[in-house]
């Protein structure tokens, strides 16, 4: 497995995102499947950098991996404010944007790419860990 321990800051964004879409280089992905994959990618990871560490500066671990059955594991640890994304109810897009309530499309969207998405607080860590059958 790869992993990445970086400064959780904006900076860091496209470092970030590569690495993750970088663990499935080897099998050829469409340019639409890459593009989804850099969008749960940076609505996950810019959630933690602009909230995750609102006093003090912090890291993101991201763990990736790709098994043999073309699963894309991806783990994004960092260690702010506890903070389980899933428990905001999915947005009503059916609604105008007007009508709609602040926050919650971005991890509607990552719900909606990946296969699995789960939350877990553990040991002073914010874990959320997605996969996707490519």
């Amino acid at each position: 497995m790869k992993e990445l321990k970086i400064p959780a800051i904006i900076d860091n964004l496209d470092t970030m995102i590569d690495f993750i879409i970088d663990t499935t280089a080897e099998l050829s992905l469409e340019n639409r499947v890459i593009s989804k994959l850099r969008l749960m990618s940076e609505e996950a990871l810019v959630n933690i950098i602009n909230y995750g560490y609102p006093d003090k500066t912090g890291d993101i671990l991201i763990r990736c991996e790709m098994t043999e059955k073309r699963k894309l594991f991806v783990q994004i640890i960092d260690w702010g404010i506890e903070f389980n994304p899933l428990d905001k109810d999915d947005p009503d897009i059916t609604l105008p944007m007007e009508e709609r309530g602040i926050g919650g499309l971005g991890i509607f969207m990552v719900k909606t790419i990946m296969d699995t998405v789960e939350y877990n607080y553990s040991e002073g860590k914010n874990i959320l860990t997605m996969t996707k059958i490519l």
